[in-house]
């Protein structure tokens, strides 16, 4: 089932929109004009990647980090590129632009 989590002029270049839905949650970011959708979970022990809601990456806007343990993720791959979980990945997530809305599908999450 698809669940919208932003309208998709609601975000500018290098913002994130998240979403807890089916007791799991999502974020988007938008970069580069193209959007990119993960769970919202860090590979390393499963926390919340924003310690502050919707605040995803670092202050230049070129990387996600996990606000637990400073592990940095690439915004377009999800991949660890530094920290604790170094070569593992975000869990990207499916997702559609239906009519102006960013939705993500949620899947038995």
């Amino acid at each position: 089932m698809y669940h919208a989590i932003c309208n998709v002029d609601q975000l500018s270049n290098g913002e994130c929109a998240s979403l807890e839905a089916q007791d799991s949650a999502f974020f988007v970011v938008r970069y580069n004009d193209q959007w990119f959708a993960y769970k919202n979970a860090c590979p390393h022990l499963g926390l919340s990647l924003d310690f502050v809601p919707n605040q995803f990456l670092v202050p230049d806007k070129s990387m996600i980090q996990c606000s637990s343990h400073g592990a940095l993720f690439e915004i377009e791959t999800g991949e660890c590129l530094a920290g604790p979980c170094t070569g593992q990945s975000l869990q990207k997530v499916p997702f559609e632009i239906q009519q102006g809305q960013v939705c993500i599908l949620v899947q038995n999450a």
